[in-house]
């Protein structure tokens, strides 16, 4: 009986802190097409995940499209509740020489048909934020 009454303290401790999965990065699917709908290959696709809990996190991947595709497949980790609120937001930035960069919010939506806009000088080149983890 005692050693049930020691365990009781412990058992209400662990409770509060259990194990569950996350996901940290959504199945996301871009096509990239110029204002005439021709697929634009070699565009510069950045996902940044956002992670607010106390302090904010930013991660990126980048991937450059391939016939005009770019894709990012879910990921999801292991993770305990420990009371923390920890939220997860994600973006799109899209950009390629010659063309104006664009930026997306995601929320639930995993495909994206994005259009880009042609710049009036193609050397101008408005890169999306590149301090990333590049993906292959």
């Amino acid at each position: 009986m005692n050693r049930f009454i020691f365990l009781i303290p412990i058992l209400f401790s662990l409770s509060a802190c259990y194990p569950y999965i996350e996901k940290t990065i959504l199945e996301i699917e871009v096509t990239v097409k110029d204002s005439e709908g021709k697929m634009v290959d070699l565009a510069y696709v950045v996902l940044t995940t956002t992670v607010k809990e106390g302090k904010t996190i930013k991660n990126y991947k980048t991937q450059y499209t391939k016939n005009g595709k770019a894709y990012f497949d879910i990921n999801r980790s292991f993770a305990l509740n420990m009371g923390l609120d920890r939220k997860y937001t994600w973006s799109l930035c899209v950009s390629k020489q010659g063309y104006k960069k664009q930026y997306y919010s995601i929320s639930d939506k995993s495909i994206f048909d994005i259009h880009l806009e042609r710049l009036e000088d193609p050397k101008v080149n408005q890169k999306c934020q590149n301090n990333t983890l590049r993906i292959r």
